[in-house]
């Protein structure tokens, strides 16, 4: 269709959408309020179930999916708690060790070797519990068994720890300072002390410098540590006298010393490599602490340790 100026009439053409928004039209929240609903009805479940249940099936359950747990505490599955067939027990109230490798129920409630006693008995009684030891394990009732190697280093510390004692005894050229050297076997191995006394020191006043009893204990000790196996720790310690200016101070003089004892006992035959440390600990570890100023603080302590397996 035309008009007389010979244009097209153009049709306008208008629609409209009704928009209708979610709200509480929507579908959505009502599945959050079945989820809500749902979480609500198990716990007023769960609640239900703690309320209906005794202290004792309460621990049978929890024991029933946690396999894991320790044993030996639990009490005596109550009624209505599944029971798990076979259930080996025993008629004894001690636990019964078993090694990998036993014949299976092997005479544990003295009953005839060789035939499983354990499933035979009556499940009444359920505190008795199995207790399967691999390698190195411990039995109820036996000390902890030491390492493989272990016993044998103790072995030769403590004959060496006799060895120097008796070496020490037999010196006469050390008689006047035997009572001033210890030699003990502590849990880090073989401890020897030297220490300084009222009569007697082991090192020079204010010095690093060893006297004749010092160095003569050290190359007598020497050779014995040099045959033990193990890494040597070598501390110095002073005791707690005031810096003095001019002086070297308790770090300096218990450093020296600690270094001067290293130096003897190399020079005496003991590898230089198998050293662990050479400390100087200064007053920070008084073997007196009542007597700050006393002699026997000031000491040298030589530790061999034994190699770990």
């Amino acid at each position: 269709m035309s008009k007389a100026g010979g244009k097209d009439e153009r049709k306008i053409i208008i629609k409209r959408f009704e928009v209708v928004e979610g709200g509480h039209h929507g579908g959505s929240w009502k599945i959050a309020y079945a989820d809500f609903v749902t979480a609500m009805m198990a716990f007023f479940l769960v609640m239900w179930l703690i309320n209906a249940t005794t202290e004792e099936q309460r621990r049978g359950i929890a024991n029933f999916f946690n396999p894991m747990a320790i044993q030996q505490d639990i009490p005596p599955p109550a009624e209505n708690v599944i029971h798990l067939v076979p259930d080996p027990v025993a008629s004894s109230q001690k636990p019964a060790a078993i090694h990998p490798g036993d014949p299976a129920g092997a005479h544990p409630d003295n009953g005839e070797p060789g035939k499983d006693h354990l499933l035979n008995k009556d499940a009444g009684d359920r505190s008795t519990q199995i207790v399967v030891l691999h390698d190195r394990q411990v039995q109820p009732g036996m000390p902890p068994a030491a390492p493989h190697g272990q016993d044998t280093q103790q072995g030769e510390l403590r004959r060496a720890a006799t060895e120097i004692s008796k070496a020490l005894d037999g010196a006469p050229q050390l008689a006047d300072v035997r009572s001033q050297v210890s030699v003990s076997l502590g849990d880090d191995g073989l401890h020897v002390e030297i220490a300084d006394s009222d009569h007697q020191a082991m090192f020079a006043l204010g010095s690093a410098v060893p006297t004749r009893h010092a160095s003569d204990l050290l190359k007598l000790i020497a050779p014995y540590l040099e045959k033990l196996p193990g890494r040597l720790s070598v501390s110095g310690y002073t005791d707690a006298a005031p810096y003095r200016p001019g002086l070297p101070g308790n770090w300096s003089l218990s450093s020296g010393r600690a270094v001067a004892a290293r130096d003897i006992l190399v020079n005496s035959g003991f590898p230089d490599r198998r050293l662990k440390a050479v400390t100087g600990y200064a007053d920070r570890n008084l073997f007196d602490p009542a007597n700050p100023l006393s002699a026997r603080n000031r000491r040298v302590v030589l530790v061999l340790s034994p190699d770990q397996p």
